[in-house]
């Protein structure tokens, strides 16, 4: 089954001058092209394309987890995997910092530019693991109307971004998960 969800445009944001012409080459993904790298869709360009792409594979990951631990390969572990998630949200946050501009007077968004692509590539793991297999209609068009109102949001908060309305928080690595001794 073949399913496209389609955002709002926005401009993909340009990243802050600082006369550093490499850095000119990595603006924020717009919501389709964020899409397109979750899904693996896209391929070259900035370093958010990859590290979208991976999120999007581990959060794949641990959808069994939530479904029946039981059925798990008894190899597969769960704590690497959050601390993969856990190190690229991180490495987002940084690249932020350096190409994402922070207008001093915005207001400050609740997630860090990484959480927030962590959590969509979550929500689309999971609306693509639903479509794929769920038999009940409604519950695909659930999973799939979620997703496209997480989009928007994102196209919403990029171009706030763009305005200087909004500044991404430098972002916290959390409590972390240790691996199984």
């Amino acid at each position: 089954m073949t399913a496209t969800v389609f955002c709002s445009r926005a401009e993909p944001l340009r990243p802050r001058d600082d006369g550093d012409p490499e850095e000119e080459k990595a603006p924020l993904l717009g919501p389709d092209q964020l899409l397109a790298a979750i899904a693996g869709h896209l391929t070259q360009g900035s370093s958010l394309i990859e590290w979208a792409r991976e999120l999007g594979d581990l959060h794949a990951a641990l959808i069994p987890v939530r479904l029946n631990r039981t059925r798990l390969p008894a190899e597969f572990d769960e704590a690497r995997v959050h601390i993969d998630i856990a190190e690229i949200v991180s490495e987002i946050d940084s690249w932020a910092f350096v190409h994402v501009p922070r207008a001093p007077g915005a207001r400050r968004h609740t997630h860090s530019l990484g959480e927030v692509i962590s959590h969509i590539a979550k929500i689309y793991a999971n609306a693509w693991w639903t479509v794929l297999h769920v038999d009940d209609n409604d519950v695909r068009h659930e999973a799939w109307f979620h997703l496209g109102e997480v989009c928007e949001g994102y196209a919403q908060l990029i171009h706030d971004v763009q305005a200087s309305g909004i500044r991404f928080p430098l972002g916290w690595r959390g409590i972390r998960h240790a691996p199984p001794t």
